[in-house]
């Protein structure tokens, strides 16, 4: 099951990625000059894996209440 905030993160992604994808070819129209090693650290960095802190759901705490009865 996803969680409820997975699909908003992921089409915020998707988008993130449009606007870059978009900046890049407007600079290659206007003709700005961009080394394709400069392209791909860029690319590489937005597809780097980011370090997220969650926090415990509280009804996670909970759980131990419903082995008890068994």
């Amino acid at each position: 099951m996803r969680a409820a905030g997975e699909g908003v993160v992921s089409l915020i992604k998707r988008l993130r990625v449009i606007a870059i994808c978009v900046a890049l070819e407007v600079g290659v129209l206007v003709g700005v000059p961009m080394r394709p090693e400069e392209i791909e650290e860029l690319m590489r960095q937005m597809s780097e894996p980011k370090l997220a802190r969650t926090l415990p759901a509280e009804e996670d705490a909970g759980d131990d209440d419903a082995t008890d009865g068994a």
